[in-house]
């Protein structure tokens, strides 16, 4: 009953199958190593693509830096330059066709959009490359209407024909009149036109001009189109993941590295746009933030790090004012989303849990086979057990290739062959036992018997031995007052024989009529008293009773 209540008990008490018992903990190793492994690698992934978006950013501002430091310092070298060959008399200013043949030779050594000079009669000219590829000659006298000739070239400089003719006043144009109102090298204001069909925009780097006697004369000036710092903009490594833009105090974009054009064209005329209105949806966001950021472009002093989100994405935005000693102030601001380089390491997470995924298939599958072979042949030595348990003794487990496995089996099966000689050894004795419990039942019963004979003989003798002391006790007592009387029996005869003859002796000498003594004598009987203590007298002496 004990065991069936342990039984019951056991089966009650909440147990895991062996096959979960030991892939869960096993599965669980896999997945939290390679999660662990997974979740340093992309932390670690986003440190560096921290760092090395840090790096590249700030790569990519030193170029565009250095690039504007230099290309910007072109035109003014140039102009130095023309300015003190003019201060020599080594050019003629009054011989414009040889000036700007002169300017047309310095236009195929430098990348520039014009070279030309304006004087203060109004006339003037230059070397132009409007369209980024053809060199032609301008050239204008004082007065319009169409003073001004726009000439083809040959491979020398030399021009061949006119290809337009139009108004020109130097005077209502600010590449001529900001220079001689500020009377030293600057920039102009960035201005634009639409010259046959090809749109242009330039900043215009001029410088005041003066002959030997140090009288003024007018000024040289130097072109850059913008859009080749859009070109160069664009074959920055960076261009391909993020953006790259340059913006005026105002807000007006100057450049970008996109492939949307930093104005629009309308009505045939060129429109510059705000940073916040641009067509590229990402300088537009990112100049928006920037703008709520700080509330505005112009109080952005210092180079700036920050981390916008913007339509949920992270990007690393850079801001550098840059500025240079003829009156530019710009900002450059470069962005590069964190996606650009979290793509790989993102690609490289799903794999690890593509990965992780995949072996926790391949260990859940091992781990079943794994576990099955171990578990089955526990379970041939648990049905084995139970079998036993049920009486049936005769039970073997096959041994298998698992070397701990075996050793459990050999002992079960050494244990179950050392069951099987106690249960028989232990049936012999038990025929043994009851034979001999046989046996001594019969000499039990028949000690029984003589026990219950000795027991009875024990009580009579008992019974009589306590008579015994009973009649002895009785004796004793009645010995007692027998003693006392037999003591005194003799004195009683002695006074009793003498009180008969005082009677005898009265009534013989005293016969006497009194009623009263006859009365007495009569109720008591006097003569039968007489004779009776005569009798009693006889009898104790034959029972030696003396009276």
């Amino acid at each position: 009953m004990k065991l069936l209540k342990k039984k019951d008990n056991f089966s009650k008490v909440k147990a895991l199958p062996l096959q979960l018992v030991l892939i869960v903990p096993f599965l669980l190793q896999i997945f939290g190593t390679v999660s662990l492994v997974g979740y340093l690698s992309f932390k670690n992934g986003q440190k560096a693509v921290n760092d090395l978006a840090a790096q590249l950013i700030e790569r990519t501002r030193t170029k565009v830096a250095l690039h504007l430091d230099s290309y910007l310092s072109i035109p003014h070298k140039i102009n130095q330059l023309n300015a003190e060959a003019i201060a020599m008399g080594l050019l003629d200013v009054s011989d414009r066709q040889t000036i700007t043949k002169y300017f047309w030779k310095q236009m195929q050594v430098y990348d520039l959009s014009y070279i030309g000079f304006g004087l203060t009669t109004g006339e003037g000219g230059g070397a132009a490359r409007y369209d980024g590829k053809t060199l032609t000659i301008d050239d204008w006298s004082i007065q319009p209407p169409n003073n001004g000739h726009t000439y083809a070239t040959d491979n020398q400089g030399n021009r061949t024909h006119v290809t337009d003719i139009y108004d020109w006043n130097n005077f209502q144009e600010s590449w001529y009149t900001e220079p001689m109102k500020a009377g030293k090298p600057i920039w102009s204001r960035i201005y634009t036109w639409n010259s046959a069909d090809t749109p242009y925009i330039t900043a215009s780097a001029g410088r005041p001009i003066y002959d030997t006697q140090n009288r003024l004369l007018g000024m040289v000036g130097a072109d850059i189109h913008l859009l080749k710092l859009s070109e160069f903009l664009q074959r920055l490594d960076i261009s391909s993941t993020g953006k790259i833009f340059i913006l005026e105090r105002n807000g007006l974009l100057i450049a970008n590295s996109g492939t949307e054009k930093p104005f629009v064209v309308v009505k045939d005329e060129i429109q510059r746009l705000q940073a916040t209105d641009s067509p590229d949806a990402a300088i537009q966001g990112i100049a928006k933030h920037i703008q709520r950021t700080f509330n505005n472009f112009q109080s952005i002093t210092e180079p700036q790090k920050l981390q916008l989100h913007w339509q949920g994405e992270t990007h690393y935005v850079n801001i550098l004012p840059w500025r240079d000693q003829y009156g530019l102030d710009w900002l450059v601001v470069i962005t590069l989303p964190e996606q650009a380089f979290m793509s790989q390491i993102n690609a490289n997470t799903q794999m690890t849990i593509f990965l992780c995924l995949g072996a926790l298939a391949i260990a859940s599958i091992m781990g079943y086979f794994t576990t099955r072979r171990i578990a089955r042949p526990i379970l041939r030595i648990n049905q084995a057990s139970q079998a036993m348990a049920s009486g049936n003794l005769d039970q073997t487990v096959e041994l298998t290739k698992i070397c701990e496995l075996n050793t459990l089996a050999l002992s079960f099966n050494y244990m179950a062959g050392q069951l099987r000689e106690s249960f028989t050894a232990l049936e012999s004795s038990k025929a043994e036992l009851e034979d001999r419990v046989e046996e001594r039942t019969t000499e039990l019963k028949k000690a029984f018997g003589e026990l219950q004979r000795t027991q009875a003989q024990v009580i009579q003798s008992e019974k009589m031995s306590s008579l015994g002391q009973l009649v002895a006790g009785v004796a004793h007592e009645i010995n007692n007052p027998v003693n006392f009387i037999h003591g005194n029996i003799t004195h009683l005869s002695a006074y009793t024989q003498d009180l008969l003859r005082m009677i005898q002796l009265y009534q013989e000498r005293h016969p006497s009529n009194d009623l009263e003594v006859q009365e007495l004598a009569a109720e008591i009987d006097l003569e039968f008293l007489i004779e009776d203590l005569h009798r009693l007298k006889v009898c104790c002496r034959r029972s030696h009773y003396p009276i």
